[in-house]
């Protein structure tokens, strides 16, 4: 360790920073004066061929994909996030006339189902990596099951199966974190301990030089103006961002992670930004024209088509008009329309809330396409746009919600806790499953979710990817949801979707977006709710 990363890391640990420290506001909590934390530049990204090669021997993997930005992924077809079914055959057409095919959940088969233990998941990880050298010094493994949950209609527990073992790793410099998409090692196995999915995203990066850096109290005075008044701070940490690899950057300098609340109690997605005394905070979105009660949209249940929606920099959240745009761009390609895209002041809780409760219209915008994305601040009850607009409230509750009635198949909320296990003396199951109306799936966090401005694009391309080898095939909408996710926040993530259970076991579980696989038919959950989730 040089005496630079000496100086710093011991400043971290004298007043008490080192690692993911929190400031409450207290006395306590008070800091010293400025330090100088380090700047480390990027000596190379990703994997070579040959490394990429060696991971595929030491795993027994049959194939892996070696990105041009020097990523490494894999993903065994039979076995990665694969939950049981049975073909029943053609079930009824879809309100826009397209075909679907009925599947029951397969619950013995599901019975059966079994995971390697977190430990013997943890060695074999941690013993594979090593021995070809890809095991960074400065990763820490953590290892969790994901698993598949069914509940009846009364919410009684019928089971839970395991799917995988996933060994996620953490990464520091300097003992400060390392996140993002470029500080990335996951490895998930199957029941007989075979890698069923495999992510792998570095870059090797050495320390040149220091710089001089804001203290905690004042990261908090930086964070508050960030995330806006409608933020209290909550959590401030220095942390170094990790870009994805096709990011070209030459050097990672300090900044400082920004947790909060919103006014309504809503968890803040977490955001970044510089701790250096020169960073400047994101400058505002691109203004939208303003929209009007007479700007409605078409009501088109007979056509395949999207939407968008999120609050971006009115509720601290620079990267959502990125993140929108990069999920619209991805299915305009594809050929599919975006039928709305609303963003900040634009974006309202009504166009989310069912006609029935007073002045809602989901029925022209989230409820009148096929797949809605929304990207805001969220909490297990319901999702938030305070800061942003006051039409006709500032809250989604999950009591105004009521979708699939008309058209909506997959609601995909890129928010915080909407599907956290229980809240409140709830479950899951009892807080959102009265919104099922005709949907197939909710796809959500069951933990606080980190800001991206990728995500949605990421999401929209594992949808509607053309099909060729397994890398280009498209996955299905809760895989997809779950790829998204893991490529884009940490270890700590918990990544969730949740679907109804009808007659005899119908479920949606299996869904690809339409034209791109099979799609089961409406289905209300007369036999209870079906939940997977996983670790990032």
């Amino acid at each position: 360790m040089s005496t630079t990363t000496r100086r710093a890391t011991t400043w971290l640990a004298l007043t008490g920073l080192m690692g993911a420290a929190a400031i409450t506001g207290s006395a306590a909590t008070a800091t010293a004066a400025s330090a100088e934390l380090p700047v480390y530049g990027v000596r190379s990204a990703g994997l070579d061929p040959q490394q990429a090669a060696a991971l595929q021997r030491a795993f027994g993997l049959k194939d892996v994909h070696l990105a041009e930005d020097g990523s490494v992924a894999f993903a065994d077809e039979s076995t990665y996030l694969n939950v049981p079914g049975l073909d029943k055959g053609a079930g009824k057409p879809d309100e826009d006339g397209s075909e679907t095919t009925q599947t029951l959940l397969d619950v013995e088969a599901l019975r059966r189902l079994t995971a390697i233990p977190v430990e013997d998941a943890t060695k074999k990880a941690l013993g594979t990596l090593r021995e070809i050298g890809l095991l960074p010094d400065n990763a820490t493994p953590t290892a969790k099951q994901t698993t598949f949950e069914i509940v009846d209609a009364y919410d009684k527990p019928v089971l839970t199966a395991p799917l995988d073992t996933a060994v996620s790793f953490a990464f520091t410099l300097g003992g400060v974190p390392l996140e993002g998409p470029g500080a990335k090692i996951r490895i998930a196995f199957d029941g007989q301990g075979a890698v069923a999915g495999l992510t792998y995203s570095t870059r090797d990066v050495v320390e040149v030089g220091t710089v001089p850096v804001l203290s905690l109290d004042e990261g908090r005075d930086r964070c508050a103006k960030a995330l806006g008044s409608s933020v209290k701070p909550t959590g401030v940490s220095y942390v170094y961002e990790a870009p994805a690899l096709s990011e070209k950057v030459d050097k990672l300098e300090p900044g400082f992670r920004c947790d909060g609340v919103n006014a309504d109690g809503a968890d803040v997605q977490s955001v970044i930004v510089g701790a250096t005394f020169d960073t400047r905070l994101p400058g505002p979105d691109p203004v939208q024209p303003p929209r009007s009660d007479s700007a409605i949209s078409p009501q088109w249940t007979n056509r395949i088509d999207v939407g968008s929606e999120g609050t971006g920099s009115c509720s601290g959240l620079p990267l959502t008009g990125n993140n929108l745009a990069a999920f619209n761009n991805r299915f305009t390609a594809a050929g599919v329309p975006v039928q709305f895209s609303w963003l900040n002041g634009n974006a309202w809780e009504r166009d989310f809330k069912d006609p029935a409760f007073v002045g809602g219209q989901d029925h022209l915008y989230a409820d009148d396409v096929d797949m809605t994305y929304w990207q805001g601040h969220g909490s297990p009850t319901g999702f938030s746009f305070a800061g942003c607009s006051n039409n006709t409230d500032t809250f989604l509750s999950n009591n105004d919600a009521r979708w699939g009635n008309r058209d909506v198949e997959w609601m995909s909320l890129f928010t915080c806790s909407i599907l956290k296990g229980s809240s409140g003396g709830l479950s899951w199951a009892q807080r959102w499953g009265k919104s099922f109306k005709g949907l197939h799936q909710i796809n959500s966090f069951d933990t606080v979710s980190y800001h991206s401005g990728v995500h949605g694009g990421k999401f929209a391309n594992y949808l509607v990817r053309t099909p060729f080898l397994w890398w280009n095939k498209p996955m299905k909408v809760r895989s997809a949801w779950a790829q998204a996710s893991i490529d884009t926040q940490p270890a700590k993530v918990t990544w969730a979707t949740m679907g109804p259970i009808g007659s005899g076991g119908l479920a949606n579980f299996n869904d690809y977006f339409w034209n791109k696989g099979p799609v089961g038919p409406d289905t209300l959950p007369t036999g209870g709710f079906w939940r997977i989730s996983g670790s990032s």
